[in-house]
């Protein structure tokens, strides 16, 4: 990032620049800094030389842009999590109606040979859905199987019926 100064003596502009990390390109976007900058390129202009009118225009149009593209930016980022949660919210509603079903859901394990070669075969399970938990905002339902219970994701899940 480039500063200016102006000599007291000579009246002249002097540059002088420093190394700056690629995570202050970022900060360089905040419109702060887009101010500091402006304030301080107009306090250290050369009196003989201002700064062009339609530059300063231009500076503070930019300036509007880049804080409305934030504040898009923001509400964007709410409107997925509205999304999110009313997405969970339905499919949350949609598993409680299966409470008391019988659910079926599939799973693979692997199984070696005695030969040492090992292959993946799916096994079926049947259960009864006992309840509803969500877990990092995703659903899944709570499955009687016999004497134990075990979480079921929804995309693993094959068939649902009424209990027998």
């Amino acid at each position: 990032m480039a500063t200016s100064a102006v000599s007291s003596t000579t009246g002249t502009t002097t540059s002088t620049s420093s190394t700056s990390s690629s995570s202050s390109l970022d900060t360089l976007a905040n419109e702060d800094t887009f101010m500091q900058l402006l304030v301080a390129q107009m306090k250290n202009q050369d009196p003989l030389n201002p700064m062009d009118g339609t530059e300063y225009v231009s500076q503070l149009s930019q300036l509007t842009s880049t804080e409305q593209i934030s504040k898009m930016a923001t509400a964007m980022s709410t409107m997925s999590s509205v999304v999110d949660n009313l997405n969970t919210s339905v499919v949350t509603g949609q598993l409680s109606s299966m409470i008391g079903k019988t659910v079926e859901w599939e799973t693979s394990s692997t199984v070696t040979g005695s030969d040492g070669t090992s292959t993946t075969e799916k096994v079926q399970h049947t259960g009864t859905a006992q309840s509803v938990s969500i877990s990092d905002g995703t659903p899944s339902l709570i499955v009687k199987e016999g004497n134990s219970t075990t979480t079921v994701s929804v995309s693993s899940l094959t068939s649902i019926s009424d209990a027998s």
